[in-house]
C-alpha cells in the first residue's frame, strides 16, 4: 500500500466525533488562500419569535429553491400558530439540515422584501472577515458539496447540524480578495445576460419578420401596451365567456389579432386530429430495465425538445391492452405546456422528432394535426410568435401560483394557415436564420458555466 493510509488503523476514542466511517476519509482541502474552520467566521443565529407577538407584521416562511439556491417568498403564515420561528435577516444564510447535500442553501438578500422566518432551518450570519455572498457561492460549489457530504451523518436522510458545519475547513481569502473574486464572477454573469438580451432581440426580430408573412399585427409601443382600460365598462351578459374582469377587459384584443390575419384562419381544434393529456406517473432519474424516457415541461426550451435532463418510467404505464401505443410519441407530434409557474412559458410548444420510444408527463398535452392542411413545424413556429403569445396572454388563468391553459382554451387559439409551400418557406426561413439567436444563447450558457467553474477553481486547487 506504500504511504497510503491503511484501512485498519487505531483511532483514539476521544477523537471520534461521529460514528460514521466516512469521517476518516475526508477530502483534503487545498487552496492558495488560508484554509480555516468556518466556525471562526460565522455567528449561529438562534433567536426565535412567536408570530402572535407581532399582530401588525407580515412574515414569510422561507423555502429554498435547490436549483438557484435562493429563498422563495411566496408562502405566508397566519398568526394563530403557537410554534416559534427563527428570524432570518438580510445577508444571513440558512439551510435545510436534512437536505443541504442536494443544494438546499439560501441567502436572504436585501432585494427580497419582507420579513423572513424559518421553523427548522439552520440560520447563521457572517463576521466581518467573510462576505455572505462569497460563502453562499462557495457552499453551492461542487467541491464544497463533497465536503458537506463527508460531514453529514446518516444515509438516506443526511443531517448537518451547525456544530458540524462550523468544523468544516474551507478557503477564506482576505475580504478584499473575496471582493475581487466576486467581481470577476459578476462580470462574467453580466456578459452572459448581455448575450441573452442579444439573443432575445435577434429572435424577436426574426419572429416578427415571419409573422409579417401571415399577419399585419404590429409590435405595440410600451406606453400603449401598459395602458389599462377603465374597469367601469358595460359588458353584454350574452357575450361574457369567463367571469374574470381581466379577461373581459382584454378580450377586445383578440378581435384585433383575428382581423390582422392575411390568410384563412383556423382554430387549433379545427386543425387537430387528436389530443391527449400526459401521464401522471412518478418518474425516476435512473433508467432501469423496461423503462422509457418521459418528456416534461422543462424539456421544452425555446421551441425545441431538450433531451439533456431526462426522467424515466415503466413502459407498461404508457400503453394499454387495447391501445399499445396510447401515450407513446410519434414523429411530428406537437407537445404544448398547459401549466407553468411562468406566465411567459405557459403554452410553450415543441415538435417531437425521432422514432425512439418516448412518452410525456401530465403538464403537457400531445396534439396531432391534419398534415394535409398544416405542418407541425409551422404550428410550432406560430406558437412562438406574438400573434399566438398574445392570444395565450388573454386566455391564460392563474391559480395556486401557476398559470394554466385548458384544452378548450388552447383549442380556441386561431392560426393563419397559408398554402403548404408558403408554410414550408416559413419553416425554411426560420431554421436558416434562428442560429443567429442560438449563437448568443449558447454563449450565455457557456459564460454562466464559466462563472461558476472559475469561482470554484480560484478558491480550491
Amino acid at each position: 500500500m506504500g504511504n497510503k493510509t491503511k484501512l485498519l488503523s487505531t483511532v483514539a476514542f476521544s477523537d471520534i466525533q461521529q460514528w460514521d466511517v466516512k469521517q476518516f476519509f475526508l477530502v483534503c482541502v487545498k487552496s492558495n488562500y488560508k484554509v480555516e474552520k468556518l466556525g471562526k467566521h460565522l455567528i449561529h443565529q438562534t433567536t426565535k419569535i412567536q408570530l402572535s407577538d407581532y399582530p401588525d407584521d407580515e412574515f414569510v416562511i422561507l423555502g429554498v429553491s435547490n436549483k438557484i439556491g435562493m429563498f422563495d417568498a411566496s408562502v405566508e403564515k397566519g398568526k394563530n400558530i403557537k410554534q416559534k420561528y427563527h428570524l432570518v435577516e438580510n445577508d444571513w444564510i440558512a439551510y435545510n439540515p436534512y437536505r443541504i447535500n442536494v443544494g438546499s442553501i439560501g441567502i436572504k438578500t436585501p432585494e427580497l422584501k419582507g420579513k423572513f422566518i424559518s421553523p427548522a432551518y439552520v440560520v447563521f450570519s457572517c463576521k466581518e472577515t467573510l462576505l455572505p455572498e462569497y460563502l453562499w457561492l462557495m457552499m453551492k460549489s461542487g467541491f464544497f458539496n463533497q465536503l458537506i457530504k463527508d460531514s453529514t451523518t446518516g444515509s438516506v436522510r443526511q443531517t448537518l447540524k451547525y456544530d458540524k458545519l462550523a468544523e468544516i475547513k474551507a478557503p477564506i481569502p482576505l475580504v478584499n480578495e473575496q471582493r475581487l473574486i466576486l467581481r470577476e464572477y459578476h462580470d462574467t454573469l453580466t456578459e452572459a445576460d448581455e448575450n441573452i438580451k442579444k439573443g432575445n432581440d435577434f429572435s424577436d426580430g426574426l419572429l416578427y419578420e415571419i409573422q409579417s408573412k401571415v399577419s399585419s399585427l404590429k409590435k405595440e409601443k410600451k406606453e400603449n401596451a401598459t395602458t389599462t382600460p377603465s374597469i367601469m365598462q358595460t359588458i353584454s351578459f350574452s357575450s361574457t365567456k369567463r367571469w374574470e374582469v381581466d379577461y373581459n377587459l382584454k378580450e377586445g384584443r383578440l378581435e384585433t389579432i383575428y382581423s390582422s390575419m392575411k390568410c384563412n384562419a383556423y382554430s387549433i381544434n379545427q386543425l387537430k386530429i387528436d389530443l391527449l393529456f400526459g401521464l401522471s406517473v412518478k418518474a425516476s432519474s435512473e433508467q432501469k430495465k423496461g423503462m422509457i424516457p418521459v418528456l416534461r415541461m422543462s424539456n421544452i426550451v425555446k421551441g425545441e425538445i431538450d433531451y439533456s435532463e431526462l426522467k424515466y418510467l415503466p413502459l407498461k404505464e404508457a400503453i394499454t391492452k387495447n391501445e399499445p401505443e396510447k401515450w407513446l410519441l410519434k414523429e411530428g407530434d406537437v407537445l404544448i405546456n398547459r401549466t407553468n409557474g411562468s406566465k411567459d412559458l405557459v403554452g410553450k410548444a415543441a415538435v417531437f422528432h425521432g422514432y425512439e420510444v418516448y412518452t410525456y408527463a401530465s403538464y403537457l398535452i400531445r396534439y396531432r394535426f391534419d398534415s394535409t392542411k398544416v405542418l407541425p413545424e409551422y404550428i410550432n413556429i406560430m406558437f412562438m410568435t406574438p400573434l399566438v403569445r398574445e392570444q395565450i396572454a388573454v386566455m391564460r388563468r392563474q391559480g395556486g401560483g401557476q398559470y394554466n391553459l385548458n384544452s378548450d382554451e388552447i383549442g380556441a387559439i386561431m392560426i393563419p394557415v397559408p398554402s403548404k409551400p408558403e408554410q414550408e418557406e416559413i419553416i425554411r426561413r426560420y431554421y436558416l436564420t434562428r442560429d443567429g439567436a442560438n449563437h448568443f444563447y449558447d454563449k450565455a450558457k457557456q459564460l454562466k458555466i464559466e462563472a461558476v467553474t472559475t469561482f470554484e477553481k480560484e478558491i480550491f486547487t
